[in-house]
């Protein structure tokens, strides 16, 4: 262990910093500047070059002195002593191409009640190695206050971490090492492309978040504005609908992350801040124990936007992190499998916990908001302390240059080819909107049993990534779409059979059927989405991932609006009212359904417009072809659907009365 040692001359530095300094060429250096106020360097003791013998107090290693940042660009000498401590003698490279050394480690670097810096090596077997926070004891037995802890260091990559709550905000973490630099492969920590290690753990903990938050209180709200507090069908509208809007703002909440760091941070304030507000409304309707109609309107507004903060700025954590990744895109699916799999437990729950109609034990709906809000404690809060963000320069943006780089990205061809079939084959896939009015008065589905296609539906779109990710991931995209968007057609020609009672003929039970044909069809849109995301994820530059990433997944999302704006259009054309589905005419549902199953498979003669695979993209990227009149259709087709959704939204607020009427004939379940 060697500890710092200051010395007098050079100016300090008001922030941590940990570079190195030296020449391409020339033999490393270490630079580091403790946070103080003292007007002191440090000197670092290091181990003597190969092959010295070992270091012992009658043998100590040479000293070489270090600046702080503020003077490593002073033209101010300081003294040097050639030191190598690599194993293996090959040399790495810090993101400027400088060499640097490999440090063993790991490392411990504390700051102590007075302002002490010390540095402290400590070995592997007393539980210090990457992604762990480490128990820390200084090296002299008089400090006994460590007032921040810090993780290791390798190939010159530095991590630190708090215990203490006012530092969340004032972490500083450095840029890996890029895959490549002069020709010399760099060192990964191995910590970073997995997932489900401790600094990223907190990624995977927020995708599992945000899957409960879409689906936990869905039946539980709108069962108790319908029954408990006898909501009017446009009251019960303006509910979907503030659910829904805030999916337009994650554009915006990319622009905020991008332009707006917080403390030299772009990505973990916001993280924390939209979770941070999702707890709040949780807790407050909880409080209130039974919440008014416009109450729960209003902070489910906020909660909605609140989580969708959060959902972008996970998004952008991991398109950063892809960068690392030996198989670019595998972050990506685990986090969509974590994120599903959230999905499917937040759907049994909620479909067990409010439904009081069929099952004797049942939660208020107080306890229901603190249910959910307890996710958020339990899953997500112990791991924000040591979540990693991976720093860059961290200036703000101007929004004029934000938006001229956005528009220099839909001008690419590897962009707006792939995302016009992205739109067109979304557009396209019309759900029944009478399906559910089918079901429920032509079959007589109860509660549970609607519950139970909800929860397998989550389930089987859970299992459609995992086999994707398992087993298909190197898989042809227009593969994958033509054969899925096949059977789909199969699969949908089979719902026919349930609405003329073709499968009661062959024995098998209505909700058995709708189970097995909901199933197949959510598996396989599963399998689906992992390649528009891996597309996505390879589109977005350096330094606009956040924004880009929402640009792109707003734009799939505003295609899926137009499809049911579609189907709610199809209604008009056949008989599909209560009256007539009551009486056993399933006419209109038939041919509704016939339509949705053969217009969805059309979009697939477009399917030259998305690459192959991954390295078919990587060459299109290479091209660099723009097109000015592209990139303006892009922009113009985005802007002009997401006005038209807040104008569709706001008209069937003002003129629901009769079209919501269906949700309290829908929700009286079994009576």
């Amino acid at each position: 262990m060697w500890p710092f040692k200051r010395s007098k001359g050079s100016p300090s530095s008001s922030s941590s910093s940990l570079s190195d300094v030296g020449a391409p060429g020339s033999t490393p250096y270490l630079h580091f500047a403790h946070s103080g106020s003292s007007d002191e360097s440090v000197e670092k003791r290091l181990p003597s070059p190969k092959p010295s013998p070992p270091i012992s107090p009658s043998n100590p290693p040479p000293i070489v002195t270090v600046p702080s940042s503020e003077s490593q660009n002073s033209e101010k000498s300081y003294h040097r002593r050639p030191f190598e401590i690599s194993p293996t003698n090959e040399p790495t490279y810090d993101s400027s191409g400088i060499r640097i050394p490999y440090i063993s480690g790991p490392y411990l670097i504390s700051q102590n009640s007075n302002k002490k810096a010390e540095l402290t090596e400590w070995s592997d077997n007393v539980g210090c190695s990457p992604g762990r926070l480490c128990t820390f004891y200084p090296i002299r037995g008089e400090h006994k206050k460590v007032t921040k802890w810090y993780g290791r260091m390798e190939d010159g990559y530095m991590v630190w971490s708090s215990i203490y709550l006012f530092e969340w905000f004032g972490f500083k973490y450095y840029e890996p090492l890029p895959p490549n630099v002069g020709g010399k492969l760099a060192k990964i920590p191995p910590w970073l492309p997995d997932l489900y290690s401790l600094p990223n753990l907190a990624i995977a903990m927020s995708y599992f978040c945000v899957g409960v938050a879409l689906q936990l209180l869905r039946t539980p709200l709108i069962v108790y504005l319908i029954e408990d507090k006898g909501a009017s069908p446009a009251e019960v509208n303006v509910l979907f609908t503030v659910m829904a809007v805030p999916w337009c703002f994650k554009v915006l909440y990319g622009f905020l992350s991008d332009c707006v760091p917080i403390n030299g941070e772009r990505r973990k304030p916001y993280l924390m801040l939209g979770w941070f507000i999702y707890l709040i409304t949780n807790l407050i309707l909880a409080a209130i124990g039974e919440p008014s109609i416009s109450a729960v309107i209003f902070l489910v507004f906020i909660m909605t936007s609140a989580y969708m903060l959060a959902d972008v700025m996970t998004d952008a954590l991991i398109v950063e992190r892809s960068t690392y990744e030996t198989r670019k895109g595998d972050l990506q699916s685990r986090g969509y499998i974590i994120r599903f799999f959230g999905s499917t437990c937040g759907a049994a729950l909620g479909a067990v916990v409010y439904n009081k109609n069929d099952w004797s034990f049942y939660l208020p709906i107080s306890m229901i908001f603190l249910l959910n809000g307890l996710f958020i404690l339990v899953f997500l809060l112990p791991f924000i302390p040591y979540l990693v963000e991976l720093s860059d320069d961290c200036k703000p943006k101007a929004f004029k240059k934000q938006c001229s780089d956005l528009f220099e990205t839909v001008q690419l061809r590897a962009v707006w080819q792939p995302m016009t079939f992205v739109y067109v084959f979304n557009a396209m896939q019309i759900a029944n909107a009478a399906w559910m009015s089918f079901l429920v008065e032509g079959l007589g589905f109860k509660a549970w049993e609607i519950g139970v296609l909800g929860t397998v539906a989550s389930l089987m779109t859970w299992f459609g990534i995992i086999a994707y990710e398992k087993y298909l991931f190197e898989s042809s995209w227009r593969i994958v779409f033509v054969v899925c968007s096949s059977i789909n057609v199969i699969i949908g020609l089979l719902q026919l059979a349930l609405v003329s009672g073709k499968s009661r003929e062959w024995g098998i039970p209505d909700l058995l059927f709708a189970l097995g044909d909901d199933g197949v069809q959510e598996f396989l849109i599963g399998i689906q989405f992992l390649p528009l995301c891996l597309m996505y994820l390879s589109m977005c530059p350096a330094g606009s991932e956040g924004t880009t990433y929402a640009m792109l997944t707003t734009f799939s999302n505003l295609a899926g609006t137009v499809a049911f704006d579609i189907s709610t259009v199809l209604t008009m054309v056949w008989d599909v009212e209560e009256e007539t589905i009551d009486a056993g005419d399933f006419t209109g549902v038939f041919n509704l359904s016939l339509l949705c199953t053969v217009v969805a498979p059309l979009p697939l003669i477009f399917i030259g417009l998305i690459p192959r695979n991954r390295s078919h993209q990587d060459k299109l990227i290479a091209e660099t072809t723009r097109s000015p009149t592209c990139g303006i259709i892009f922009i113009s087709v985005m802007i002009l659907t997401m006005l038209g959704t807040f104008y569709e939204s706001i008209h069937t607020v003002r003129h629901s009365g009769d079209v919501y009427e269906e949700y309290r004939r829908l929700l009286t379940w079994g009576d």
